[in-house]
């Protein structure tokens, strides 16, 4: 079975099985590896298996993905490569035997199980999109305020054609 060993800054070292279909990799907890680290992007990179190969894709990432010290877009993965997502590094690697299931308390979580976020209280986004924080969604607000403000340009213009005729 694929693994990748993650290297935590904390000096926490976590083994994550790779399954045969796409593993996504990402700040997100939407993603199967969750990484949290401000360097690494909400969805950073792919790691997908190919008739029996394991390869690594970058999603567009802020920092890039480099195996072996290399950037790449999609790349091969070898036994023992070096894997970094932004400045988080990992091992890629191939063994028999599944990996040791570690307890989500002790460490970051990595999988899609954990739905809530365990990013520290000091963390700042790198993201150059700002999310509403207060909950609600000013998106539907702020499109009927201009459908109705449209609607009265609307009918004012009507109003003045009728009104010089």
């Amino acid at each position: 079975m694929a693994k990748l060993k993650i290297f935590l800054a904390s000096g926490k070292e976590i083994i994550h099985d790779l399954p045969e279909e796409t593993t996504t990799i990402g700040r997100l907890p939407e993603n199967a590896l969750q990484i949290e680290d401000a360097s690494v992007s909400s969805s950073h990179a792919e790691i997908f298996a190919d008739e029996d190969r394991f390869f690594v894709r970058d999603l567009g990432s802020t920092n890039g993905t480099f195996i072996n010290g290399e950037k790449i877009d999609k790349a091969l993965l070898h036994e023992g490569d070096e894997v970094r997502f932004g400045t988080v590094l990992t091992r890629f690697g191939v063994s028999e035997a599944p990996a040791e299931k570690v307890p989500v308390e002790s460490s970051a979580p990595t999988t899609r199980e954990s739905s809530v976020s365990r990013r520290p209280d000091n963390f700042v986004s790198s993201s150059p999109i700002k999310r509403d924080t207060n909950g609600k969604d000013s998106g539907k607000a702020v499109l009927a305020l201009a459908a109705l403000v449209s609607l009265l340009a609307f009918g004012g213009a009507v109003y003045k054609i009728l009104q010089i005729q």
